[in-house]
């Protein structure tokens, strides 16, 4: 709430406004069906490649969808493939940022939007050997 002041006070300056026609920053349309890639999601002893489609779709700055895809995993105790669907939750476009996660919050994508692609980085919390584990990789949303 006092942040939200702060930014209206400087509108009465005249700063960071939008500029003189009054309809302030456009939001970047992210709508449509993207390839998603994480070539080396891992944490210490274990490491993932993740490949994915996901649609989106976008209402102002906050957009959701489906994904689909698999993750070839490879720890020491071996190498298993993952299919996994689901959906695009928390989607928050602000500026060139872009923010989501995969089904919750365990699985969190922040980026920059170039062209009309995505690329950034990926934290997710999953399951090893019944104990939650942090893996960590970069990732790219190439739009199709």
């Amino acid at each position: 709430m006092r942040k939200r002041g702060w930014f209206a006070g400087l509108c009465v300056f005249g700063a960071a406004c939008g500029g003189d026609s009054g309809t302030g920053p456009q939001v970047q349309n992210v709508a449509g069906s993207y390839n998603y890639s994480v070539p080396n999601l891992g944490t210490v002893g274990a490491n993932c490649q993740v490949q994915a489609t996901m649609t989106v779709t976008q209402q102002g700055a906050a957009f959701s969808g489906s994904y689909a895809g698999a993750a070839i995993c490879t720890s020491s105790a071996g190498t298993d493939t993952i299919q996994a669907a689901g959906t695009v939750v928390n989607g928050r476009v602000k500026g060139d940022s872009v923010y989501f996660d995969f089904d919750d919050t365990n699985w969190h994508d922040m980026g920059t939007i170039v062209g009309s692609d995505w690329q950034g980085i990926v934290n997710a919390r999953l399951p090893a050997s019944g104990t939650p584990t942090v893996l960590a990789g970069n990732f790219t949303s190439t739009k199709q």
